[in-house]
């Protein structure tokens, strides 16, 4: 991994530098040389959005770039939005420039959270789950994806371009199977995982799928076979941290990938997506109102709401000692924040953290919570 440093070692002694972008990355990269490169000397930045200053250097417009050029040597760029045609208009106005790797702009977004998964890394039981968080998050802040390709293919026989998925031991890796009797699976998609519990979980009597979008998400073949199953039972409604009406964006590109809008990992909406209203419960609620003794594991993989779920059902949570695989791979927050969450919940509670990941790219971590009794 190419790191802050390496770059900016690339600019040559007593060169003169305007940066191209002025937001996070470029005060990132000010406040460095400022402090590690004092023979450089930083003249302005050009952007085609931002004004006014920063830190003391004026905010030219890109259009204006013709009349500082030859205020400065070197054109640096701290973003890589627009950059295949950007390079062809400095080569054309003779502007010698330094384009940032992809790395080092995304590593100078995202130190911050550096701190934060150090916390969380120190959930996990065993060095070996520590050392893949690390890959993991490493990942997220720039690293290539060779040594996920070779985790996945080493302890799963996952590859990139196939199979892709092992549904045998995603979610299920470091549970105790024969203490299952009652399993709230939220996300359920189109049921395929009902096929894995049933076959698994050889003492299961009862298994509530969360799945607001199940008519439509569902395969005739699958759920042919599902609705034979007496022990599943769809609910359809989404799980949140209390009851209400969101809007949920279904991507027919990729229906596992549908998401309630009102989270973290939301994206701008795309021309194919579709946006419905969707009913939400809370795990507490759902098992009050069902009179439902006791939920022995919680699976869940709902595109980013999974905090907020795991928030409605604290109660449930504390009171039952379920065992858990939680996803947290959809976002930077969810690596960092899920963890530390949970620890701190069940921190009196004698619970053992692990971590699984299913998957040659960044997608399917799932973290695994289990009461210290029922380790394997």
């Amino acid at each position: 991994m190419q790191t802050d440093k390496d770059f900016i070692e690339q600019i040559p002694h007593n060169a003169k530098i305007a940066f191209f972008g002025a937001g996070v990355v470029a005060n990132y990269l000010y406040e460095y040389i400022s402090e590690n490169r004092k023979d450089i000397d930083m003249v302005c930045c050009i952007d085609s959005f931002a004004t006014g200053e920063m830190n003391g250097l004026k905010i030219y417009n890109l259009a204006e770039i013709e009349k500082v050029k030859d205020s400065f040597d070197l054109l640096v760029f701290t973003t890589r939005k627009c950059i295949h045609e950007l390079i062809e208009l400095f080569a054309y106005l003779d502007i010698n420039f330094l384009i940032i790797p992809r790395e080092v702009e995304k590593y100078c977004r995202l130190k911050d959270y550096i701190p934060k998964f150090q916390t969380a890394s120190e959930v996990l039981k065993s060095e070996e789950d520590k050392e893949l968080y690390k890959i993991l998050w490493q990942f997220k802040l720039g690293s290539d994806d060779a040594l996920l390709q070779k985790y996945a293919f080493e302890k799963h026989g996952i590859r990139l371009l196939g199979p892709v998925r092992n549904y045998h031991k995603q979610y299920m890796e470091f549970i105790n199977k024969d203490a299952i009797k009652t399993v709230f699976d939220a996300g359920v998609c189109n049921g395929i995982q009902f096929f894995v519990y049933k076959k698994q979980f050889k003492n299961v009597q009862k298994i509530y799928g969360f799945e607001p979008m199940y008519d439509m998400f569902k395969k005739e073949t699958y759920d042919s076979f599902i609705q034979k199953m007496q022990e599943v039972e769809i609910i359809n409604k989404g799980l949140w941290d209390q009851e209400d009406e969101l809007s949920f964006v279904e991507t027919p590109n990729n229906q596992a990938g549908s998401y309630v809008q009102d989270v973290k990992t939301a994206r701008p909406l795309k021309e194919i997506d579709n946006v419905y209203k969707i009913k939400t419960t809370t795990i507490d609620d759902f098992k009050q109102n069902n009179k439902i003794e006791k939920v022995d594991f919680i699976k869940m993989d709902i595109e980013g709401s999974e905090l907020r779920a795991l928030k409605g059902g604290e109660k449930t949570i504390l009171s039952d000692r379920p065992q858990m695989a939680i996803s947290i791979y959809h976002s930077i927050d969810d690596l960092a924040d899920i963890p530390v969450y949970l620890s701190e919940l069940l921190k009196h509670q004698n619970y053992t953290f692990r971590l699984g990941h299913y998957s040659a790219k960044v997608h399917e971590t799932v973290l695994y919570a289990i009461p210290d009794e029922l380790l394997k």
